[in-house]
């Protein structure tokens, strides 16, 4: 019976965090898995500006500790060549931990067209959501602030 002896990564052991829409850390390791497994993860700094420099990087995740200048210039290659890219949503260690790699990564290219389609759909909406949240943070702040002046006087009233 072979039925729940796949090994887990051990930088994820044990931990259960919701990611997006109620997608546990195990489906997301389960899509990277098949995206390791095609060959379709490339990590490193350079590497990763390689397979987007080629255009065959479908998407690249940013780790979340990653230094500002290695955000900077992953980003700015990226929009160059117009390559979508997420952060993570975990530190290097716990990315590289996820790939199945020991030493931590700050960037992984995923270059596998097939099984990367659900994991880019997932960042896609996680971006989306993110944005929204946004959106409605300031628009509930330039509500509040707007309700302020009035009661403060320091907006005249228009009749409408």
């Amino acid at each position: 019976n072979l039925r729940g002896t796949r090994k887990r990564s051990p930088r994820l052991r044990g931990k259960k965090q919701l990611i997006g829409d109620g997608m546990t850390d195990r489906k997301l390791e389960n899509y990277i898995g098949l995206c390791r497994a095609a060959g379709g993860i490339t990590t490193g700094f350079d590497l990763v500006l390689g397979e987007v420099r080629r255009k065959k990087a479908v998407f690249v995740l940013i780790a979340d500790d990653a230094s500002e200048r290695t955000r900077k210039q992953i980003t700015d290659k990226c929009d160059y060549y117009k390559v979508p890219h997420f952060p993570a949503g975990m530190t290097s260690d716990e990315l590289a931990g996820a790939l199945g790699k020991r030493a931590s990564c700050a960037a992984a290219a995923f270059t596998g067209r097939g099984p990367c389609r659900p994991l880019l759909s997932l960042f896609e909406e996680r971006a989306r959501e993110s944005m929204n949240e946004n959106e409605n943070k300031k628009k509930n702040e330039n509500a509040a602030m707007t309700e302020r002046m009035i009661v403060d006087g320091s907006k005249t009233n228009i009749d409408v």
